[in-house]
């Protein structure tokens, strides 16, 4: 197999360094799903520029490992030298029993000890040193390798109006204060910060968050960033408490701190806990933010109808332009952010549009290119996009035909449809989490012997991360342990993928409520946008399903008409 110069640059680094791997993780220091391209180390090493991933490099084998959310578009984007390791259990290390394979025991690896946590490292350090190998952390190898490297992000910081948080940030932070007692909390999530702070910055893609720390100690918080404000903001801060300081005198902030300090330890950066001794803490404001509060959902509310507004012209512009000239995947891209942006007060899209014609459907993160777009023929199309509003967040999927749909396309989104309404009409008792029922979204394809790889749904933050915890319908530990509670959003998004032929995801989101019975919850759902009928095989639905697509229906068309 051939090899890429950016590969043997790695190998030589290797060499250089007495190395005999390097782990080249996805994240950034702050253990973010999307990263700024300064951290995007993974993608220009190997090409693959999925959310989630790991590469290893060894002097003769590279891989990347990926779920099957991935499996089709590493194979299509991986440079020469490199090869796909297929993970078969979701959220499993199986990168390192590769290692373990591969690596003749005494071998050394590498890994940037600002990209792996505290947690993760005492963990594959065990893993290594069972089989006679030792972990190192190491200064950041692409500081040498990436001549061409994107600079730190620095965007400007804006403040969130009072009447879009809906809580002041004086007392959030004293609502955290109250969890914490005497101990001082380092808070690394940018999302977190930037939700305790009522601040939004641009720093990372579709992410309106910025690079920071954030020390919250029983009598003041010190912010460590680098990102220019206006003065009324730290005019804010001051009076909130918040002492300012550059972004990289977090190690001096950490080891001045006279409160016992406390940090999540899966989301602490091995070379920060080296600073000091930290209590590990999972921290306490995921969950504060994951619910929302009224005003937040008010104004989501709108948010709502603004993307019903923009998704309704962006369909009919589809089905108007197909007739008179040929489209393709980009020209649906643009002009859904084009309708999103007319309905004002919008920042941007929530994440890179999936617009997936036929096949490229089937690839679950597909995203298309001014360079890679298929022209728009018969088939299905599924586009799955989002915005960022002052209002909120949205995140969105229908699948539609162009042209008549086989009897096969009809089945299989009619069985995604059913798993949708079932977890949709879910009622559920006080303490359930999302692991428990998301089976009634699988179930209707199981029936079939069909199933999908990815979750059912994840929480959405707001104006924040269109993925947000620790709430979902997943497989993962917090998706087994955090209860669903009311004013936590959450998607419902089944699908169903056929290799070289298309894909299908429904998905809407709902906010968790009180239901008619007492201690018992359920979903009211958000998203506003008629679901396709024409794809429903009306003989598999039963006629309480039927019922509930028709009144969704009629309920977004009577907004559409309200407006």
């Amino acid at each position: 197999m051939q090899t890429n110069n950016r590969l043997r640059s790695c190998r030589a680094w290797l060499q250089d360094n007495g190395y005999q791997a390097l782990i080249v993780p996805t994240n950034d220091p702050h253990f973010s799903e999307y990263v700024a391209d300064h951290w995007r180390c993974r993608a220009w090493l190997s090409g693959f520029d999925g959310s989630a991933g790991t590469a290893i490099v060894s002097a003769d084998a590279a891989i990347v490992s990926v779920d099957s959310r991935y499996f089709l578009q590493a194979e299509r984007q991986l440079h020469p030298g490199f090869a796909v390791l297929r993970q078969q259990v979701a959220q499993a290390p199986e990168h390192l029993d590769w290692l373990i394979e591969h690596l003749p025991a005494g071998s050394t690896i590498a890994i940037d000890g600002r990209l792996c946590s505290a947690s993760s490292l005492e963990k594959i350090n065990a893993r290594c040193t069972a089989h006679d190998l030792a972990l190192q952390t190491c200064a950041d190898p692409f500081a040498d390798l990436w001549p061409d490297r994107p600079p730190l992000p620095n965007a400007d910081l804006f403040a969130l109006d009072l009447a879009y948080a809906g809580v002041d940030r004086g007392d959030k932070l004293q609502a955290l204060r109250a969890v914490l007692a005497d101990a001082a909390l380092l808070v690394t999530a940018l999302d977190e910060i930037a939700w305790l702070l009522n601040l939004r910055g641009a720093d990372v893609p579709y992410n309106p968050v910025f690079h920071a720390w954030l020390i919250v100690a029983p009598d003041k918080a010190i912010l460590c960033c680098d990102n220019p404000m206006p003065s009324s903001i730290r005019d804010a801060l001051a009076a909130s408490g918040v002492a300012l300081r550059p972004y990289a005198d977090i190690e001096a902030v950490v080891t001045a701190q006279k409160a016992p300090l406390c940090a999540d330890l899966e989301q602490l950066p091995a070379n920060l806990a080296a600073t000091a001794d930290f209590t590990h803490l999972r921290s306490p404001v995921a969950l504060q933010k994951a619910i929302k509060n009224p005003t937040e959902i008010a104004n989501l509310k709108k948010a709502m109808a603004k993307d019903a507004r923009a998704l309704d012209a962006f369909y009919r512009w589809l089905h108007t332009e197909r007739d008179q000239r040929q489209l393709t995947e980009w020209d649906c891209v643009e002009q859904l952010d084009a309708c999103r942006a007319a309905q004002g007060n919008y920042l941007g899209p929530s994440f890179a549009a999936i617009v997936g014609h036929a096949s490229h459907g089937a690839i679950v993160h597909y995203h298309p290119t001014v360079e890679e777009s298929a022209a728009l023929a018969d088939g299905l199309l599924l586009i799955d996009s989002g915005g960022q509003y002052l209002e909120g967040t949205t995140d969105i999927t229908r699948t539609i035909a162009l042209g008549r749909p086989t009897a096969e396309q009809k089945l299989h989104y009619t069985l995604v449809l059913q798993g949708l309404i079932a977890l949709s009409r879910a009622r559920f008792p006080t303490g359930t989490t999302g692991n428990q029922i998301e089976v009634l979204a699988r179930h209707p394809l199981w029936q079939r012997g069909l199933n999908y790889g990815h979750g059912t749904g994840h929480g959405v933050g707001y104006l924040l991360n269109v993925h947000e915890g620790p709430q979902s319908f997943g497989r993962g530990a917090t998706a087994k342990t955090t209860p669903l509670q009311p004013g936590m959003l959450i998607t419902i998004e089944p699908g169903y993928y056929v290799s070289d032929s298309h894909g299908i995801r429904s998905e809407n989101m709902v906010v968790v409520v009180e239901a008619e019975h007492e201690g018992y919850l359920r979903f009211a759902t958000l998203t506003i946008h008629p679901i396709a009928t024409d794809l429903v095989d009306e003989e598999l639905m039963d006629e309480s399903e039927s019922q509930w697509l028709a009144d969704y229906n009629a309920r977004c068309a009577e907004t559409l008409m309200g407006d």
